[in-house]
């Protein structure tokens, strides 16, 4: 995308811009996820046992955000370590074709 539709010239800017973009959508759909099978892990007694109980429950008691609980924390882990796998990958691929920066 930042190649072909914004212009940008491949290099590392462009490797760390993806990592972190691969690292927000990987928060955005997982940590929804995460906390409901935290909380069908946790669930007590009396509450819901599914996972179309609790959905709701969380929606009706706590509303959106609580879906996005620990997102920053889960971004830097994600985020960092994306950055670190895509940017020595990308190294490692120039290396390996003859191209070293």
């Amino acid at each position: 995308m930042f190649l072909v539709n914004l212009g940008f010239r491949d290099g590392l800017h462009v490797h760390v811009l993806s990592a972190f973009g691969a690292a927000l959508n990987a928060v955005a759909v997982g940590s929804p996820v995460d906390v409901i099978k935290t909380r069908l892990m946790n669930k007590t007694p009396g509450q819901s046992q599914s996972f179309f109980g609790i959905v709701p429950e969380v929606l009706r008691k706590e509303g959106i955000s609580a879906f996005y609980k620990g997102v920053y924390v889960n971004f830097m882990r994600l985020g960092s370590w994306n950055v670190t796998m895509f940017v020595v990958l990308e190294q490692i691929k120039k290396y390996v074709d003859g191209k070293p920066k």
